[in-house]
Formats: C-alpha cells, structure tokens, sequence
C-alpha cells in the first residue's frame, strides 16, 4: 500500500490558526469598547479628572469670531466664553500659563456668576446620548482645613449638594488660591513714631478688600517682647475690627489673642484689618502697638501699605465630583 502526506495538516498550521482565532475573536470583543464614551454607561472618572486639571492648570479662553479678538482673561468677556480654566495668567494672549495650581481670585468669583447652563457647557460636563444631551450631575468646591473656602464674603462652591444614593466620581487637586492681598515687611523696615515700641503704616482709602499686614525677621532684642493691639483713630476690637495670626519656626500661621509673645526672630506676625475700617478717599494711619521692641525706622515719612501690596495665594484643595 502507498503512503502519502496528501491531506494532512501540520502540527505547526493547526497552532498558528487556533492562535489567530483565539486573538481575532479577543479583538472583535475588545476593539468596540475603545470607541465607546467611558461617560455612557461606565466610569465618570475620566470625566472628574479632565475637568480638575483642566481647571488648575488652564486659565481658560474666549473667542469673539466677529472682531477676531481672544484671550485668556475670559473673565471679562462672559459673552465670549470658549473654556473655563481657573490659572492665573499674566499674558491673556497666550493660550498657556506658566504658573499652573495658582488660582485667580477673579476667575474663581466670576465663575459663581454664571449659571448652570453655562456651566455644563463650558466645562463638558454633559454626554450625547443618541443626539441628544444628557447633563452631568456636579459639584466643584475649594476647600482649606476641611471647609469650603470663602472670598469676598462668598462661599466657593458651584454646582450642586451631592447625592448619597448614587455612584460619585471624584477627584481632587492641591492648588494655592490668591484670596487677596498683602504687604508683608521686615521688622527693619516698618516706620515707628515717637516711641520705638510702635510702628505706624499709611494706608489710602477707599479700601474694597480687608487690608493684610505681615512683619517678618522680628529682631527680639529683649524678653517678654509681646505684640499689644492695634489703633485706628481709637481702639480697634478683635475679632470685628481684625485678626492676628502668630507663625512660629514649628507651626503655620494661627489665631491668637492679644497679648501675642514674641520669643525668637523665626516668629512673624498677619494682621488682618476689615476693609470697612477705611471707607473714604484720606489716608489713615494704622498704629501698632508692642512691648518690649526696638524698631529703627524713625519717621517721616511713613511706610506705605501699597509699597509692598502683592497677591496673597493660600494652600486649598479642589474637589471635583461628578455624577449621573
């Protein structure tokens, strides 16, 4: 009898072709769910997490198509708005920011301006389900210690109350918030009057926002060197008029009453003034007033809060939850 390989399949074509089967059905099962939004029916994460970066990291853009004008500094151009993105930007022609993670304070308070339509918009938080649009639910919140953050006397929250019922995708970002300004000066600096214990600082009203005053590298010369309280044209009261905050070589700034000891030059003082104390067009002269100092400073003239006003940034969090 002859014997012939006609009709027989190799070993290796049988382990080729099942391998190609086996990868080709994995294909047909895979392939599809890389087209299909993970905002359809899946996981908002990828949602939460490109509206916080886009948010900390992007000062935004508007587009006026009609006189070919544009920027970053949407925040004046609600009308025009094309993304919202809360960075600070000193070059609004630029579309990047070469400090992402510092909010700006003006940014942050328009965006409570705007309503939700707007918001869903500009921020995508929306899908197309068969042509049509089905709005996200949403909430964005800075917070500092655990509390939403408020400036300007405003609460920076938008969106809404989230739910306990339902599946919440959030995502968050440490970011430094400006909530206003401050003149932060050297204790070799400051002016002092007719006693070395005081410092007096001009400042010019009307003031819009609380007037904030640092005094750093504090040469203690003397023991039991203690800051007493401050003077405006009579005695001010703590906490209505202002504020103090002590920071020590092992702790951040913290609340403290008067008297405040002042133990090394690693401490440094923030007074906060409440901008309704210099409500019209003069000059006022702040008095503060110490035990113990020794500052050199003698006036005329004296030193000026404008002199070394500069934006104040603050460690937060940016919450972004979103949901169905």
């Amino acid at each position: 009898m002859m014997v012939t390989d006609e009709g027989q399949i190799s070993v290796d074509f049988l382990l080729g072709i099942s391998i190609f089967l086996l990868t080709f059905g994995f294909v047909i099962q895979f392939i599809p769910s890389l087209f299909i939004s993970t905002s359809a029916g899946g996981s908002l994460n990828p949602v939460a997490y490109r509206t916080a970066n886009i948010l900390a990291d992007d000062p935004g853009w508007w587009q006026n198509k009609t006189n070919a004008q544009n920027g970053t500094d949407w925040e004046m151009h609600l009308n025009d708005i094309s993304r919202i993105g809360l960075a600070t930007d000193a070059t609004p022609s630029t579309r990047q920011t070469r400090t992402p993670k510092m909010l700006n304070k003006t940014k942050i308070l328009q965006v409570l301006k705007l309503n939700k339509t707007m918001l869903t918009s500009k921020l995508g938080l929306y899908n197309k389900i068969s042509g049509s649009q089905v709005d996200y639910g949403y909430n964005i919140t800075l917070e500092k210690n655990g509390s939403p953050m408020i400036i300007n006397g405003s609460i920076i929250s938008f969106g809404e109350t989230p739910p306990t019922s339902q599946d919440i995708y959030k995502i968050t970002r440490q970011v430094l918030v400006e909530t206003g300004n401050i003149a932060s000066f050297r204790a070799d600096e400051v002016t002092t009057g007719s006693s070395s214990d005081k410092v007096i600082v001009n400042i010019s009203g009307p003031q819009s926002e609380d007037v904030i005053i640092q005094i750093i590298d504090i040469n203690i010369t003397n023991p039991n060197s203690s800051f007493d309280n401050a003077t405006l044209n009579g005695s001010l009261n703590i906490p209505s008029d202002y504020s103090v905050y002590k920071r020590t070589n092992t702790s951040d700034f913290i609340y403290s009453t008067t008297p405040i000891p002042l133990e090394n030059s690693t401490d440094a003082l923030r007074l906060i003034f409440n901008h309704t104390l210099f409500p019209i067009n003069t000059t006022y002269q702040l008095e503060l007033n110490f035990t113990r100092m020794n500052f050199i400073q003698i006036w005329p003239p004296y030193i000026e809060y404008t002199s070394k006003i500069e934006p104040l940034y603050e460690p937060a969090t940016l919450i972004v939850e979103v949901w169905k």
